[in-house]
């Protein structure tokens, strides 16, 4: 379908880039004073390098979120929304870790570097190149990647160890 489409449709109009290539995210959990009844999902929160596709995930799990929140039978609509941006918290936060730490590998980014950063990229980078012949470790970073699971269970103990394992049997291999 898309083939017929892209070999046989008429252009309507001239190809339109996007041009924000940077994250940027607003901590609206950090705010002393909130105005009651507001509550903002998707860019309005935090908006990431399209070159991730975090973008419309990442709203789909605000919009999870407010569900919840609402679910919830929060306070009266004359109080702040602060336990829905808690819960938005933790999606950002995940998308944000995926996301600066792929961006800090840029050649033209030089810090600042998150504590244990050296840790974190030799472990990923160990991660990463077990994965590529591990099926297990393969679909563990995919539900990563993909926002399924939160970065936090990359470092389950089986992880770790299986990754480990594996980078070691590898390194005595060369």
């Amino acid at each position: 379908m898309f083939g017929d489409i892209a070999e046989h449709g008429e252009m309507l109009g001239g190809v339109v880039t996007y041009h924000q290539a940077d994250s940027r995210r607003r901590d609206f959990h950090k705010l002393d004073r909130l105005p009651a009844g507001l509550v903002a999902a998707g860019d309005a929160v935090a908006s990431f390098n399209p070159v991730y596709g975090q973008g419309m995930t990442s709203a789909t799990l605000h919009a999870s979120c407010l569900s919840k929140y609402l679910r919830s039978r929060p306070k009266p609509h004359d109080e702040p929304a602060r336990a829905y941006f808690e819960q938005v918290r933790v999606v950002v936060d995940a998308a944000w870790q995926i996301s600066t730490t792929a961006d800090i590998e840029l050649p033209h980014v030089d810090g600042p570097y998150p504590p244990g950063y050296k840790v974190t990229k030799w472990f990923g980078d160990l991660l990463f190149r077990a994965s590529l012949t591990d099926p297990v470790l393969n679909a563990r970073l995919g539900r990563v990647t993909t926002m399924l699971d939160h970065p936090a269970a990359l470092s389950r103990p089986g992880t770790l160890f299986r990754a480990l394992r594996l980078g070691l049997l590898r390194g005595s291999r060369r």
